[in-house]
């Protein structure tokens, strides 16, 4: 199969720098301050400067960014605040009035803004197409102080962010296996076949559902010549599968999957233990959504006391996206569309023996009204363990 592009992404950065510079103090240092400044008087004057450090996943590129600060302060609709980009090389605890870099690319103003709200500027024109190092620089000319919450601000909720999109380039991949040289898989499913579930390669469930409820039919998990698709009932009938395959200890799994319906529905892709012996040899459910179909998790379950270590990222799981884990000596890595985003190093934390691929759509009623639900997968593939 060809290599997969992946869907839009958007990735929200939180400033790792920031700071303001005065006129009237021009050799004074304002890093270390909750709020940043703006001000226009002529014997005063406040310029503020961020910067962000964008991380872009591989094989996508920048179509739109937006910055936004947090207001201390109104503006009418006839005060501004522009945003141009500025150089780099500055630093929070060194810049002054007396070095500041000067104003590059003017890409905008806001005004009319309440205090206490969010203000945005479209800045897309000053983000590099690949991300990395962001400089800005906020200026007004109004006759008023006008003042946002900095990175130092009690409240990380607050704090200036920008707020990227991104889209697939043309022709890339996102599995985890191509951008990280796994090599050739050494077993799995491309699922081009139609009808039931391979039999020499998957055991179909026939039993109750996860924690007894509903039930798991073979019924419900067909193949139709490129997806292999677990359906769920309203009423909680629905599928799941465990690999006959690539039963081992250390390896690479990759799998890719989509999924959407009632939100008592969850996809849960795993490796499970070959002895069966649950929880002492552990549980990785390298991508499971819980009731939100906008929510991808990681849950990493260890010990007999089924401690675990989690992730989670906001995601469109009704499109399909790349799911891998990479379990080695050094323990356990997650990616999505080939960014790694889990990591457990702790060597208390790992698995003590063999453990298999699972696929399942588990139903979780909780009283509300109940809906259909389905679970697609175009293909598993396992590779041999790293180091």
């Amino acid at each position: 199969m060809a290599p997969t592009t992946a869907n839009a992404a958007t990735i929200t950065s939180v400033a790792t720098m920031d700071t303001y510079t005065q006129r009237d103090r021009p050799a004074t240092n304002f890093g270390t301050s909750a709020r940043l400044s703006t001000e226009g008087r002529a014997g005063i004057w406040r310029h503020t400067f961020l910067r962000f450090n964008v991380q872009v996943p591989a094989g996508q590129h920048v179509v739109s960014a937006k910055l936004r600060a947090y207001s201390e302060a109104s503006a009418t609709s006839t005060q501004f605040v522009d945003v141009s980009t500025t150089s780099g090389g500055w630093t929070e605890r060194g810049l002054t009035w007396n070095n500041a870099p000067a104003a590059g690319t003017w890409l905008g103003r806001a005004g009319g803004f309440r205090t206490g709200s969010w203000v945005e500027w479209d800045v897309t024109r000053g983000v590099s197409a690949n991300g990395g190092e962001q400089n800005f620089k906020l200026e007004s000319g109004a006759q008023k102080w006008i003042g946002f919450k900095s990175k130092e601000s009690p409240s990380s909720t607050l704090r200036p962010r920008l707020v990227v999109t991104t889209a697939p380039d043309a022709g890339s991949s996102t599995e985890a296996a191509v951008l990280h040289g796994w090599g050739a898989p050494v077993s799995g499913d491309e699922f081009n076949y139609a009808g039931a579930p391979d039999a020499t390669k998957w055991n179909v469930y026939n039993s109750l559902g996860h924690g007894g409820n509903g039930i798991r039919s073979p019924q419900q998990a067909a193949v139709n010549g490129s997806t292999m698709v677990i359906t769920g009932t309203p009423d909680g009938t629905t599928a799941g599968m465990s690999a006959k395959f690539a039963r081992q200890k250390y390896g690479r799994w990759e799998i890719r999957a989509a999924g959407s319906g009632d939100n008592e529905y969850r996809l849960v892709s795993l490796l499970w233990p070959d002895s069966g012996n649950w929880p002492c040899e552990g549980e990785i459910d390298y991508a499971e959504t819980t009731g939100d179909w906008n929510l991808i998790k990681f849950f990493h379950h260890y010990g007999c006391t089924n401690s675990q270590t989690s992730g989670s990222m906001v995601l469109d799981i009704s499109q399909f996206h790349n799911y891998a884990v990479d379990w080695s000596p050094s323990g356990m890595v997650g990616y999505i569309d080939g960014v790694k985003w889990f990591e457990d190093t702790d060597p208390a934390h790992q698995p003590p023996a063999s453990m298999h691929q699972t696929l399942q759509l588990d139903w979780f009623p909780h009283g509300t009204p109940d809906g259909p639900g389905e679970m697609r997968v175009d293909w598993v593939r396992v590779y041999a363990a790293g180091r």
